[in-house]
């Protein structure tokens, strides 16, 4: 029998080692999507911040969204897709809410940077465990980390947009480069 206490707590720090190695990789894509939505998000600031007030109601087509209202629907789905879709609640958020009349370009900008935050202290605080659980969406099924990942690919479609909506105004846009 001696030795075993030490054969016991050998074990349990194994175990730990263990649990914390795996719980560690698991956390990786969250700290790394933690990391590329906050680059994402300045760059959003930085490109809304580029167009002129006066032009936020510029659309090229009568199809088209205005910028602002580009802004506008970025903002809506960030909020419906981090907290409905990546957090699982049952939640759409009202698009009164983020509608673009009587407001300012700075306060739609504020909106935008509150929804972005708001999702990143979501990201922040969310289990590692609760990637894998799934959810739908129209007629798909996705994992809470695709979800995520949808989420910065609709910030980045609709903000490429907005980009072009700078060069038909004649604004050289932000360089991306500089937010890798």
């Amino acid at each position: 029998m001696t030795g075993y206490p030490y054969r016991s707590s050998l074990t349990c720090l194994l175990f730990l080692l263990v649990t914390q190695v795996v719980f560690a990789q698991k956390d990786a894509f969250l700290k790394d999507y933690a990391e590329r939505w906050e680059t994402s998000r300045q760059y959003m600031l930085t490109v809304a911040e580029a167009m002129p007030e006066s032009e936020y109601g510029f659309k090229p087509t009568p199809e088209e969204m205005t910028f602002a209202e580009q802004l506008m629907h970025i903002a809506w789905v960030i909020d419906w897709h981090a907290f409905s879709k990546a957090d699982g609640q049952e939640y759409r958020p009202r698009l009164n809410d983020f509608k673009v009349e009587g407001r300012t370009k700075k306060e739609m900008i504020e909106m935008v940077n509150r929804e972005f935050n708001r999702a990143a202290e979501l990201v922040r605080s969310l289990d590692p465990a609760r990637l894998d659980q799934t959810g739908s969406y129209a007629k798909f099924t996705r994992t809470r980390r695709q979800f995520l990942l949808l989420m910065t690919d609709h910030v980045t479609h609709h903000r490429a947009q907005m980009l072009v909506y700078l060069r038909l105004k004649g604004i050289v846009p932000p360089k991306y480069i500089e937010f890798q």
